[in-house]
């Protein structure tokens, strides 16, 4: 199963540290697979602005340089313009995940206003709902979409795929949102965790990918996909960069309102929980790359 080559060229990147923070519990979805409300057990735990100015600062001294916002929905915390700002005020980058549901009530006004600087990244993990005279379809079982068409807004697509993705479904998705949503950003992650045997790091799920199946998925895709937007991979330990050196150490930490810590997002599922984190360690027993890191690819001209 050789690399396309040929037909892509890749993006090299740098890994920064980066603090994922989840800013509530609240919803408008039951996601399967969804393990945040086993982190945060009321629908009403939020992070307060003070504690969440409290967590930058710390992560500043400890060298971050990038801010996840996640939930939960984080666009239903009441105070998601602050936490940003504080971001902003302390000079790190902010990327919020979100469901894409609420995206459709702001307008490109309210963005450039709140969230210039600031990375949208709309999850999905199903195929897209037909479209009819121009008109995105009710399909229920997708998620995230329906109020893109009508903001404006700017967002880059993280399709989560399962064991439960084909080939066709990915292409699908690719093109609609390419050509409906001129979306630059095509992010290939997966739902939950990929499959582990000896259980080193998760509770497997029905919805788990095996991750020789993840490599096969994601190779056919690229073989066949062609438009334009950039494709960003997660690693997931069958990926490899041809321009970037593999590195082991953690880049990557985690915070749940109420000082709950844990360092690796492969761990979240467990819930274990720690005193604190530290970038630029290697905590786990990983030889090669830390698996949450990613490629990406850009089809040559």
């Amino acid at each position: 199963m050789l690399f396309p080559w040929d037909k892509y060229e890749e993006i090299k990147t740098r890994r920064c540290n980066t603090l994922q923070v989840f800013i509530t519990r609240r919803c408008n979805l039951r996601c399967v697979g969804c393990f945040a409300k086993n982190m945060m057990k009321s629908d009403d735990d939020e992070i307060s602005v003070a504690e969440y100015r409290e967590v930058i600062e710390n992560l500043v001294k400890k060298g971050g340089e990038k801010v996840n916002l996640l939930g939960g929905e984080p666009a239903l915390h009441t105070f998601l313009e602050d936490l940003i700002q504080i971001n902003r005020d302390n000079g790190l980058r902010t990327t919020v995940y979100t469901n894409g549901h609420h995206i459709q009530h702001w307008d490109k006004d309210f963005y450039h206003k709140s969230f210039k600087d600031t990375t949208v990244r709309v999850s999905v993990n199903s195929r897209l709902p037909i479209y009819s005279d121009g008109k995105l379809g009710q399909s229920k079982c997708v998620k995230g979409l329906r109020g893109l068409g009508v903001s404006g807004v700017p967002v880059e697509i993280c399709f989560m795929v399962s064991s439960r993705t084909t080939e066709e479904e990915l292409l699908c998705a690719a093109a609609e949102i390419e050509n409906h949503f001129n979306c630059k950003v095509f992010f290939i992650s997966s739902l939950r965790e990929l499959d582990n045997p000896r259980k080193e790091f998760f509770d497997d799920t029905i919805l788990s990918m095996p991750v020789i199946r993840y490599k096969e998925l994601v190779h056919n895709f690229l073989i066949d996909y062609d438009g334009d937007m950039e494709i960003h991979i997660s690693k997931r330990g069958v990926f490899e960069s041809t321009t970037t050196l593999a590195e082991n150490k953690c880049r990557f930490a985690n915070y749940i309102p109420g000082g709950k810590i844990i360092q690796c997002p492969y761990d979240l599922v467990n819930l274990k929980y720690q005193d604190d984190y530290e970038f630029g360690v290697r905590h786990c027993q990983h030889n090669n790359t830390c698996l949450m890191s990613k490629i990406v690819v850009k089809r040559r001209v």
